[in-house]
């Protein structure tokens, strides 16, 4: 007799490469899948525990597993990915072009443990400049929000919270910060004759290159599972991983076909491949273990973890239900 599918509900944000599994063109083998697409998908699956499983943030995922909590299985799908060059932010008359001039500067961000936020001072220390030597601000971008990100860090010694009621925006074009680092720019970039302008102005050069030097394409967020529900249905982990492996892959073969939402979007595909690969943002442990391992010894050089972790820990879960072996 077949067995009855599992219900499961997963949460996301709204990434092209989902809509697949929403709109039923990929199934879950053996699962009937409710799949929630928000923005604050991270956040609904932190306080509904309806919610099986979700995307997470990997920087969290990390530091719950090196603090002994399993309460979840994660499974290697990288649904986030971004390099983060793009993510500095200086004054238009500023002297600063590249992080190698942070040193003894001011630089603030908006969650000082997030994961694209560790994956950019990863880009500081590879440029020969210590953290320490920096001025670090915590807060928010724009609106002051008390409960936003920032205020759930826990901040390190020398690191400093915003003042109250001023946001990053605010202070970088007063002149009181040097630079901002964030995912997002400030709302005061997008303006008019703005004074604000990237401290990389050709960011994708810049990327470009540091893909070159080190292989890495940052992963950021994981899709991970509530163990009881891991657990119970070890055949659910290995259909939900094939499934967004499926959806992806649907989803980019369309994007070489149906590519007219942008006039040169298939130039940029082109070039994507001729770097990267085609096969550029693999799902999979042993696909990005050094993606993994690196992210593991950033956690620990930027005292977010006590001790280095062994990144065959984070998917070791996930390995041994779907019965396939890490590195």
């Amino acid at each position: 007799m077949t067995p009855a599918p599992v219900a499961v509900t997963i949460a996301t944000r709204d990434y092209d490469y989902v809509a697949p599994l929403a709109l039923g063109d990929v199934k879950v083998d053996g699962a009937e899948l409710t799949l929630i697409r928000a923005f604050d998908a991270l956040d609904r699956f932190r306080r509904d525990t309806a919610i099986d499983g979700a995307e997470a943030s990997f920087s969290q995922y990390l530091r719950r597993v090196a603090s002994g909590d399993r309460s979840l299985v994660g499974l290697p799908v990288f649904i986030m990915r971004e390099f983060r060059h793009r993510c500095f932010f200086v004054r238009r008359d500023s002297d600063l072009v590249e992080v190698r001039q942070f040193r003894a500067r001011r630089v603030a961000t908006d969650s000082w443990g997030a994961s694209g936020n560790t994956w950019s001072r990863a880009l500081v220390r590879e440029q020969g400049v210590s953290l320490d030597s920096i001025e670090w601000w915590v807060g928010p971008v724009d609106s002051v929000d008390p409960g936003g990100s920032s205020a759930r860090d826990a901040l390190p010694d020398g690191v400093h919270a915003a003042p109250p009621g001023r946001s990053l925006g605010d202070l970088l074009v007063a002149g009181e910060i040097d630079a901002v680092m964030s995912p997002w720019p400030p709302r005061a970039f997008h303006e008019r004759r703005s004074p604000i302008r990237r401290l990389y102005v050709d960011y994708r050069a810049a990327e470009r290159d540091y893909y070159r030097r080190t292989g890495i394409f940052p992963g950021h967020h994981v899709i991970v599972l509530r163990r009881p529900v891991a657990e119970r249905h070890p055949r659910l982990v290995a259909g939900l991983f094939d499934a967004f492996v499926r959806a992806r892959e649907l989803s980019e073969a369309n994007h070489r076909v149906l590519h007219e939402s942008s006039p040169w979007v298939l130039a940029d595909l082109e070039e994507q491949d001729a770097l990267m690969g085609p096969a550029f943002r693999p799902y999979g442990y042993r696909e990005n273990h050094a993606m993994v391992a690196a992210f593991c010894e950033e956690q620990f050089a930027q005292g977010l973890i006590q001790e280095r972790l062994d990144p065959d820990v984070l998917f070791e879960d996930f390995e041994r239900l779907v019965g396939r072996r890490a590195v």
